[in-house]
C-alpha cells in the first residue's frame, strides 16, 4: 500500500454548543451533551472546510495557523481518530502518531505498563510488545522511573515515553503534533534524528508546529490554515513566509497610535496589540555592568521585563540583533527553544537571554524585541531598533562577524613541480 496522505475535500464539524454567558444550564442541554441522537438539530461549527492536500510517499508536509486554525483536526482525522463529515482521508493502515499527550498515555499505569500498552495497539504481539519494553525505557531515557506512574512524570518524560514507542517502529505514515516541543533541546535533536531516518526509508510526516523555523527548516511542504480553511499551500520556505507578513500586517491593525512610555512611538519603533508589553530592557557585559561599548568575542546579557495587565497570557520572547547601517539581520532566536511555557500575569517576569559570545564586527547595532502570541499570529509588543548599542575594534576586516581568524607570517616556498625534471633530476 502507498505511504501517501490524501485529503479530499473534507470538512469536519462540531456541534456549536452555548457558551457559559448564554445562561444556567437546561436539563435538556445536558442531555444533548451525551446523547448523539440530540445534537442533529443542533447548529454545526466547522473546524475544517473543504481541505485538500496530498503528502507524497517520504515527504513531510507542515501544518502552521493560529490556534483554533484547525491544524489538531487535520492531525487527528490523519491518524484515525474520527471521520471527516464530508471528503474522504486516505492514510495507510500502518500509521502511527504522537498527538496531545492525554489521547497516548494512561496516569494511572505505570510507564513500564503504558510502554506495553501502547506497542500493543501499534499492532505487536503480546511476546514482541513485552521484550521491548526495556529499549523503549532506554530510548526514553526513562530507565530510573519505569514503574512509577505516569502522573508523577514531568510533560518532558511523558513525550520521551511518548515518542520512545513510535521510535521502535518503521509506519508508513507518521503524524506529529507541536507536543514535540515540550522535551529539552538534546532530545527533540535525537527525535528529529529518528524521523529523518524514518523519511530516508520511505515514512511520509505530517508535522504540526508553532515554530516556524522548524516547518521552513523540516519541512518539503507546508499548508497555512485559517479559520479551517486553506490560506496558502507550496513550499514550506514560502508558505512560512507569507504567514509572516500576514502578521505583520496583523500586527501593524492591533497597534495604537501616539507616543507610549520609554520615548517609544507606536506606528514608527513600538508595535503590537499591547495586551502583554515588555516594560524594561537591559543589556550588561560579562561583570554585570552596562557597557559603553563592546568588543568583538566578549559576552553579552539582555534582560526584559514583561506583563500582562490583563489576564495571564501565553507569549512567545524573541531576540534579534540588526546592523544599523543596513538593517542587516545578523542573529535571531526565540523561547521557543526553552523546554517550557512561558506564562505572564499583572505581577509580570523577567527573560534572560545570555550571548555568550558576541562575535560582530565593529559598528552600531541595535537588539530587536519582542513578545508574541503563541502561534505568532500577531505581536503582542515589539520594539524594533528601540535598543542600540556599539561594537568597538580597531580592525580592518569587512563584514558582520568576526571569526577569530589570523594570518601567518610567510614562509620560504617549496620548490615547483617544473623545477625538477622526471624522475627527480634537476634540470642543468
Amino acid at each position: 500500500m502507498s505511504g501517501r496522505i490524501e485529503f479530499h475535500g473534507v470538512w469536519k464539524s462540531f456541534p456549536q454548543w452555548a457558551s457559559p454567558e448564554a445562561g444556567p444550564r437546561t436539563t435538556r442541554g445536558m442531555l444533548a451533551r451525551r446523547a448523539p441522537w440530540a445534537t442533529r438539530n443542533r447548529e454545526q461549527r466547522f473546524a475544517l472546510s473543504d481541505v485538500s492536500v496530498e503528502v507524497a510517499e517520504g515527504r513531510m508536509l507542515g501544518i502552521i495557523g493560529a490556534n483554533g486554525a484547525g491544524k489538531s483536526t487535520m492531525l487527528r482525522l490523519a491518524a484515525k481518530l474520527g471521520r471527516p463529515t464530508r471528503g474522504r482521508v486516505v492514510v495507510p493502515e500502518d500509521t502511527s502518531a504522537v498527538l496531545s499527550l492525554g489521547d497516548t498515555l494512561d496516569m494511572t499505569l505505570s510507564g513500564a505498563e503504558n510502554a506495553y500498552t501502547a506497542a500493543l495497539v501499534a499492532g505487536m504481539p503480546g511476546r514482541m510488545a513485552r521484550g521491548l519494553i526495556p529499549e523503549i525505557m532506554a530510548w526514553a531515557e526513562l530507565e530510573e522511573f519505569a514503574h512509577a506512574p505516569v502522573r508523577t512524570y514531568s510533560d518532558g518524560m511523558k513525550l520521551r515515553l511518548a515518542f520512545a514507542v513510535i521510535a521502535q517502529l518503521e509506519p508508513r505514515a507518521l503524524i506529529l503534533d507541536e507536543v514535540l516541543a515540550v522535551g529539552d533541546l538534546r532530545f527533540q535533536e535525537k527525535c528529529a534524528a529518528r524521523i529523518a531516518e524514518l523519511r530516508s526509508g520511505g515514512t511520509t510526516v505530517m508535522f504540526a508546529s508553532h515554530s516556524l523555523e522548524e516547518i521552513a527548516e523540516s519541512c518539503d511542504e507546508a499548508i497555512w490554515l485559517q479559520q479551517g480553511s486553506i490560506r496558502a499551500l507550496g513550499p514550506a520556505g514560502e508558505v512560512v513566509e507569507r504567514y509572516r507578513n500576514a502578521v505583520r500586517t496583523e500586527t501593524l491593525a492591533v497597534t495604537p497610535q501616539g507616543t507610549s512610555d520609554g520615548g517609544l512611538e507606536f506606528g514608527v519603533n513600538r508595535f503590537g496589540s499591547q495586551e502583554v508589553t515588555i516594560d524594561d530592557v537591559r543589556c550588561f557585559g560579562a561583570d554585570g555592568r552596562v557597557p559603553e561599548a563592546l568588543r568583538p568575542g566578549e559576552a553579552l546579557g539582555v534582560e526584559l521585563d514583561v506583563r500582562s495587565p490583563g489576564d495571564t497570557k501565553e507569549v512567545t520572547v524573541s531576540v534579534a540583533v540588526s546592523r544599523m547601517a543596513d538593517d542587516v539581520l545578523c542573529f535571531e532566536t526565540s523561547s521557543e527553544e526553552l523546554p517550557d511555557r512561558i506564562l505572564v500575569g499583572p505581577d509580570g517576569l523577567t527573560v534572560g537571554l545570555s550571548f555568550e559570545r558576541m562575535a560582530l564586527n565593529a559598528g552600531e547595532y541595535s537588539l530587536d524585541v519582542g513578545v508574541y502570541e503563541p502561534t505568532w499570529s500577531h505581536a503582542y509588543d515589539y520594539h524594533w531598533h528601540a535598543h542600540p548599542f556599539r561594537v568597538s575594534a580597531a580592525s580592518s576586516v569587512k563584514g558582520v562577524v568576526v571569526a577569530g581568524a589570523r594570518w601567518q607570517r610567510p614562509r620560504p616556498g617549496l620548490p615547483s613541480q617544473s623545477a625538477h625534471q622526471p624522475g627527480g633530476a634537476a634540470a642543468g
